[in-house]
């Protein structure tokens, strides 16, 4: 193949896959549903959405600290207030003093079996008990020290977790007695799974078992300080919320009338845990009936304060502000907003629920109804929106309708547009403007019909065509190429320049990236390689056309089209010696043929030169003076020897080889002889001279 001919090596590496013209966001599982807000809709295992009671206050307290609360068969609901300490019964709208009890505050309520209700308090530790027809609560136990914190009904009897000093106290006949020390600061919080006790702790955050008799033994030693509430699942399963510090142990009230929250903070843990959000302030444990725990969802402002089990999930009450979550198949998403800065009593699967700031006891009843917001979905680019898909299972009287919005920002701001007006869940358009993310809105009512739910919202949806970015045009130096596959066995070069490392000869690996991207370095005399990184936005596949252009011109002359490469080297022996420049054009026109996108950008200069120095040796006294001159390129290399023998580097009189025209001088040998010169420019042309010597 001759060299005057214009040679092109390019690399066969596509750069993209064939393009997808429409996509979908289909929801229909817990998992895609994460992050979704809810108003009174409740995810299902197998993420159907069905609307709840609405949440409605039933009775407020002017006391500062609400932090207990039971709800007895008959419908009546116990509430322990503190500073001062008071227990109320709520049943039908009313609510009436039961007891002002002696104690700073009243930490637990219990129903039991057969109906007695049971308050535990803190400053003193007191455990109280109203049985059933009584009128007021009596003191059963009180203790020297500590305060008590839970109460639970264990294998016919009862049991109270204490602090400080941590311990299981199980009720006899002579009062509280101690059935198990507990290592830490403060037994918190207590459940019972099956035939075992669950505690939880405050000052290391560990959570305990026990079966009856014997010592504690632990399941898990969380990441925070304080495990502050435990909740049982009908599997056998155990759900802990743990946060860092304690913010209602030693609660005082502020003189404004309101809960002043006070927080221990463990200096036990080296850091606090992280998500990839943030700092977390509280997480959801899961913990297996084989004992196995695992992180189910963590918080980065919520403070996870109680716990329920649902008909079919858990429910979490946090604070902060106020919020109930809902936790299925190992996926959370808000399930409502109270308008209180913190939850702290869930009873009956969160049908009932306490809040403090201020104190209120809500209660979920009525015609089911609620709203549900879609996570913001991600078009990746902006888009039009398309058809729309609503699966309901929905009974004849209920209603459901569904609303849009659209934004360019992950987070739904004043920059989005306004919600559409509300569609009945048949539409079958998006009527959002086009954009980025894509948002939508259930609302699920019911009559006493039947509640509705929905199984699944699908939205399809095409990114814009927006054109290719190149993010990266580069001129190789000269001579370098670069091949996925070793050199052709074919021999398409001659060996020109075999003392300047060999024709084929592999050079410095420098960046093993740019290998696995452009091939691997050759060397090749007369070469001029370009290579480019780019992309597109709508990750259509692309192709590429590369022109050049001289110093002067105006015009453009092709080299390749269509290519699909990342790399294009070209044999500069077809244009004369002089500065140029390269032109890629990025096309998407594979991917879009009927409205292709493209993107042009234009290399820096970069010489041709193809024209070997010109080296002159003269006598001046004792040494030969030597010069080197290229019209266009610095001088590379410059080497010498007598009679063929061994080559001699040359260093130029000035110290350094950094300009077209460099002088040398070697001194002259005695006797006749042949010296010779040889002399490289920084393209790889060489050119040879010989002078004889004479006595």
């Amino acid at each position: 193949m001759s060299r005057r001919t214009a040679f092109v090596l390019a690399l066969l590496t596509t750069v993209a896959a064939e393009a997808t013209p429409t996509s979908h966001f289909v929801l229909d599982t817990p998992q895609t549903l994460a992050g979704a807000v809810a108003h009174g809709v409740a995810v299902s295992p197998d993420g159907t959405l069905r609307p709840l009671p609405p949440l409605a206050a039933v009775a407020s307290f002017d006391e500062p600290l609400g932090l207990a609360l039971a709800v007895a068969p008959d419908g009546s609901a116990y509430v322990g207030t503190g500073h001062p300490a008071r227990i109320w019964r709520v049943k039908d709208g009313s609510k009436t003093l039961v007891d002002d009890v002696k104690a700073d505050q009243v930490t637990a309520l219990l129903v039991d079996p057969s109906g007695n209700v049971w308050a535990a308090t803190a400053q003193p530790a007191q455990l109280l008990e109203l049985a059933t027809g009584a009128s007021s609560f009596e003191v059963r136990s009180k203790l020297p020290e500590g305060n008590l914190w839970d109460l639970a009904w264990y294998r016919g009897g009862l049991v109270a977790a204490a602090g400080n000093p941590g311990r299981l106290l199980r009720l006899g006949s002579k009062g509280l007695e101690l059935a198990a020390e507990v290592p830490d600061t403060h037994a918190r919080c207590l459940a019972v799974s099956g035939d075992t006790l669950i505690i939880g702790t405050s000052g290391k955050g560990l959570v305990l078992r026990w079966t009856g008799n014997g010592p504690v033994g632990a399941i898990y030693d969380s990441d925070f300080t304080e495990i502050a509430a435990l909740a049982a699942a009908p599997d056998g399963g155990i759900f802990a919320a743990a946060l860092t510090g304690d913010p209602t142990l030693g609660a005082k009230a502020s003189s404004k009338g309101e809960a002043e929250v006070t927080v221990s903070v463990s200096t036990s843990r080296d850091a606090p845990p992280q998500t990839d959000k943030g700092t977390a302030t509280s997480e959801i444990l899961h913990i297996t009936p084989a004992g196995a725990a695992t992180t189910v969802h963590r918080f980065t402002e919520q403070l996870a304060g109680t716990l329920a089990w649902g008909s079919s999930h858990l429910v979490v009450g946090t604070g902060v502000e106020g919020q109930l979550w809902q936790i299925t198949e190992g996926t959370a998403a808000e399930l409502d907003t109270v308008d209180a800065a913190q939850v702290v009593r869930l009873a009956e699967g969160g049908a009932w629920v306490l809040t403090q700031g201020p104190v209120r006891l809500m209660h979920r009843s009525g015609e089911p109804h609620g709203t549900f917001t879609s996570p913001a979905l991600d078009a990746g680019q902006p888009a039009h929106w398309g058809a729309v898909h609503v699966r309901p299972s929905t009974a004849a009287a209920s209603r459901c309708t569904i609303k849009f919005r659209s934004g360019l920002t992950e987070e739904p701001d004043a920059t989005w547009s306004d919600w559409t007006a509300p569609a009945p869940c048949t539409t079958d358009r998006v009527t959002a403007p086009v954009s980025r993310y894509l948002q939508w809105q259930l609302d699920l009512a019911s009559s006493t019909a039947g509640a509705p739910s929905v199984e699944s919202v699908s939205a399809a949806y095409r990114q814009i065509n927006l054109p290719p970015d190149i993010q990266a045009l580069t001129v190789h130096a000269p001579a370098e190429i670069f091949l996925q596959g070793p050199p052709p066995s074919d021999r398409i070069v001659e060996v020109q320049h075999p003392d300047v490392n060999g024709i084929f000869t592999t050079l410095d690996e420098k960046d093993s990236e740019e290998q696995s991207r452009l091939g691997k370095r050759y060397y090749r005399v007369g070469y001029r390689s370009l290579s480019w990184k780019a992309g597109d936005p709508n990750e259509d596949p692309l192709e590429f056309t590369v022109e050049v252009q001289p110093e002067g011109a105006k015009d453009w002359w092709p080299i390749r089209s269509h290519l699909t490469s990342v790399v294009l080297g070209l044999d500069t022996e077809a244009l004369a010696d002089g500065l140029y420049r390269f032109r890629l054009t990025a096309s998407d026109a594979p991917g879009n043929p009927a409205d292709p996108g493209e993107t042009r950008r234009v290399s820096s200069w970069f010489t041709v030169d193809n024209t070997p120095p010109r080296v002159t040796v003269t006598r001046d006294g004792g040494d030969w003076l030597v010069t080197v001159e290229d019209a266009l390129s610095p001088i590379e290399k410059v080497e010498w020897n007598r009679d063929a023998k061994r080559w001699h580097p040359l260093l130029p009189e000035d110290g350094m080889f950094d300009t077209r025209r460099e002088t040398f001088r070697i001194p002259v040998a005695a006797g006749g002889h042949i010296l010779a010169v040889r002399a490289l420019d920084d393209h790889y042309n060489g050119t040879t001279a010989a002078v004889k010597e004479q006595p």
